[in-house]
């Protein structure tokens, strides 16, 4: 009974509207019937109503419905009013038929509703224990199907808006790395020496062939490079570079293959000329000076002859990954070649030097071009000091 009075005073407490209504409720301990009720919106003021010859209450009706008088009653019944501490509380009392004693109705009714408050308890902690174990299960039995798969992206699909079709996503197929590019070396090598080599502009005159030392220069390049494993051997399409080039395709076995890329720059109206008298004009200083910007007259610019020579052996390297590739060429062309592939500007190429029958080698990886030799004849004489020349050439 103390539950349901602080339930009715709570609701009350929290600013509720409650529809007037009554209750009835009885204690067998010696006392009275106490009759609670909700406040009466006609206000009327807090009255106490104990007493135990008034009658059994079995309804109450609201404020606004007419009431007719008790006939059961000898005399009519007045409001009873509960005082309550904080707040008055009215109700209107309308007999109903005749009941038994009041403490064996209402007793059995209270007893009932423990019994029902009690059954409820139970069910309730029941149904809360169930629904604990059951999601433990769920949770348990689902991650340990779910272990070792590895979810994906929801997918849509079947055809219904809102269904899933599939939860997880195969393991992609990892894609072979691929192969890094082998590494190409590029043996440049510069043909041996004429009759010419010297003191003429040969340029690309015909018919210069080798001089006997010049073969001698050539065999000499042959042997050194026989056991290396050459796959092909290229070479400027005139005499002297062909020559030099059959003299190392003679130890593999191979023809060689003309290659008009690397041929001799084209000087023009200076082919055959001596390098004596080339060298009192002003277009000689450029070509020594600034070589980028010279021009022979009726010829080629040095800069186009540095651009072919570089697109015509990028090509071979193409063609021929990780392999040993000699191509024969001339003295300008390839010390193009190392400006552009050591970094050096064009301006700068006449600081580095080509001596005949020399071999100049690239290694051209994944990583970029190497230089590992440059100008190399299998000998120092290079660094000999020239021969004193004759007393009578002097005079």
């Amino acid at each position: 009974m103390a539950a349901i009075l602080r339930f009715l005073a709570r609701g009350h407490r929290n600013g509720l509207d409650p529809v007037p209504a009554g209750v009835e409720l009885a204690e067998e301990v010696g006392a009275a019937a106490l009759l609670v009720g909700l406040p009466d919106r006609r206000g009327a003021s807090p009255q106490t109503a104990e007493s135990p010859e008034e009658p059994l209450v079995l309804g109450v009706l609201p404020a606004h419905v007419p009431r007719t008088a008790p006939t059961a009653l000898p005399e009519p019944v007045e409001s009873a009013v509960v005082a309550h501490p904080e707040r008055g509380v009215g109700l209107d009392l309308v007999p109903g038929e005749e009941a038994g004693p009041p403490g064996d109705d209402i007793g059995d009714r209270v007893a009932a509703l423990r019994r029902r408050a009690r059954q409820c308890r139970r069910e309730r902690v029941e149904a809360d224990r169930r629904l604990g174990v059951e999601h433990r299960l769920r949770w348990a039995v689902g991650r340990e199907r779910d272990r070792g798969i590895r979810h994906g992206p929801l997918i849509v699909g079947g055809g219904v808006t809102g269904t899933i079709d599939r939860m997880t996503a195969p393991k992609p197929r990892a894609k072979p790395k691929p192969k890094p590019s082998p590494t190409t070396r590029l043996v440049l090598a510069r043909h041996a020496v004429t009759a010419q080599t010297g003191p003429l502009l040969s340029g690309r005159t015909p018919g210069i062939d080798l001089n006997e030392t010049g073969r001698g220069q050539a065999e000499a390049l042959g042997a050194r490079l026989a056991a290396l494993p050459v796959a092909a051997v290229y070479a400027s399409p005139i005499e002297r570079t062909t020559q030099t080039a059959m003299a190392v395709a003679a130890h593999h076995g191979l023809e060689v293959r003309p290659l008009e890329g690397v041929l001799e720059a084209d000087y023009g109206e200076w082919t055959g000329q001596k390098i004596a008298d080339l060298a009192k004009t002003d277009l000689w200083k450029v070509v020594q000076r600034t070589p980028s910007r010279a021009s022979f007259p009726g010829g080629e610019a040095l800069a186009a002859m540095q651009t072919r020579m570089i697109a015509t052996l990028d090509g071979v390297v193409a063609a021929h990954p990780g392999e040993l590739v000699v191509v024969v060429s001339h003295a300008d062309p390839i010390k193009a070649a190392i400006a552009q592939y050591t970094g050096v500007h064009l301006d700068l190429f006449q600081r580095i030097v080509v001596s005949p029958a020399s071999v100049t080698a690239f290694e051209f990886s994944p990583h970029g071009v190497s230089m590992v030799k440059c100008n190399d004849t299998g000998a120092l004489d290079e660094l000999a000091p020239p021969p004193p020349e004759p007393e009578a050439k002097k005079q």
